[in-house]
């Protein structure tokens, strides 16, 4: 029965052998196969992180794009500030006091024409005070002397304060020696000169001493000076 058994199995190995070594070196490539390509894989894994680990992440900023919005940014800042503080001044309230003691003798008319004479009508601005020739005229606000000389011809010598909230106040009937000049910063109650003579345009009657008081507001335009003033009729 060995006998049997040992020839039957060279028989087969005779028939069969090829393919049994066949099978056995497809098992064993495939196996290094295998073996290769997962090495393989790891090494290139292991590269990429090694190539991630050695990379340096770098911000790219444009210093003048920083340099441009930073400037920007303070524009802004300055222009709203500039405009705040404009804002300021345009609301700030100026307290005026009477320029002179006297009493109210023309009422403000502007722009309506006014009788002047027998023959003539004139639109006159502002109002008239009635006060004594020599008397000193003084600044009903701090502010700055904006013009100080001869006027109109019915103005006669005047001065023109600008104040703080861009209102004007301007004094005429004034004698040519003034006690200020243009450009002069003047607090209230500074005197800016003395009641001069009224312009000789007027009748005799209306040539006692006085005070012509005129009041523009910020866009120049003539106001009723007894809006901030308190001159009361004979």
């Amino acid at each position: 029965m060995d006998k049997n058994y040992k020839q039957k199995a060279k028989d087969f190995f005779k028939k069969e052998g090829f393919y049994v070594v066949l099978f056995v070196c497809l098992c064993i490539i495939t196996t290094v196969a295998t073996v290769a390509i997962k090495k393989t894989k790891d090494s290139q894994a292991q590269s990429k992180i090694e190539e991630n680990s050695n990379k340096e992440v770098s911000l790219n900023i444009d210093d003048s794009n920083v340099n441009n919005e930073v400037q920007n940014a303070e524009r802004v800042e300055n222009t709203e500030s500039e405009v705040a503080t404009a804002e300021v001044v345009a609301n700030s309230e100026v307290k005026f006091t009477n320029p002179i003691e006297g009493n109210l003798v023309r009422e403000y008319t502007y722009p309506k024409p006014v009788k002047i004479s027998e023959t003539d009508l004139r639109t006159i601005s502002g109002i008239d005070i009635n006060a004594a020739v020599g008397s000193d005229v003084k600044v009903a606000a701090e502010g700055v002397v904006e013009s100080a000389g001869k006027g109109n011809v019915d103005e006669g010598v005047i001065v023109v304060i600008k104040h703080a909230n861009g209102i004007k106040t301007k004094y005429g009937y004034l004698d040519a020696s003034l006690s200020v000049k243009q450009g002069d910063t003047v607090a209230t109650g500074t005197v800016i000169g003395k009641v001069g003579k009224v312009p000789v345009i007027f009748d005799n009657d209306e040539t006692e001493g006085r005070l012509n008081l005129q009041v523009f507001n910020a866009n120049n335009e003539q106001v009723d000076p007894l809006k901030y003033f308190s001159y009361k009729s004979k």
